[in-house]
């Protein structure tokens, strides 16, 4: 028998453990929940999806991207239902998850998501003030142009 004392019986009689949200809610929960995905946990997560807090949201639209390439072929209409009740979240960054996993069906346009999603402004606008004010750091750039300082420096520097 089923313990559900850490566990959530939704439609269908299908149970959504706990421990799943958790799972999806850290930091890199949706790698690992991912490749257990199933038309059972997908179908479970449908369910529950508003119930689920922010971060546990964006972790299960997340976990589709690292379910298998098999997964991801069989459950794509899992994935698909998944993604359409994400695309207008009250969360900024789950409705961009899910847009951004919807498929883009035209160029993508930075300037028209930063108008439609706050929350990417503000992230491009701290990332923006950062670089400005301490540059890029060598562990940011190209290998080809470290390489490159390196050797004008060695060059420049032979006696």
């Amino acid at each position: 028998m089923a313990n559900t004392s850490h566990a959530h019986v939704v439609s269908g009689g299908t149970l959504l453990d706990r421990n799943v949200e958790l799972l999806l809610s850290e930091p890199w929960g949706a790698v690992k929940a991912g490749v257990h995905y199933n038309k059972e946990t997908l179908g479970s997560l449908c369910d529950q999806f508003a119930r689920l807090e922010p971060q546990a949201r964006r972790g299960a639209l997340l976990g589709s991207i690292f379910s298998r390439q098999s997964q991801q072929k069989t459950l794509r209409a899992e994935i698909r239902s998944l993604v359409d009740l994400a695309v207008h979240d009250k969360d900024q960054w789950v409705s961009l998850i899910a847009r951004a996993l919807g498929g883009l069906k035209e160029r993508f346009d930075l300037g028209q998501l930063q108008k439609d999603v706050p929350a990417v402004a503000g992230a491009l606008a701290s990332i923006r003030n950062k670089i400005q004010a301490e540059g890029t750091p060598d562990s940011f750039r190209p290998l080809e142009v470290n390489a490159r300082l390196t050797f004008v420096f060695v060059r420049d520097f032979r006696v």
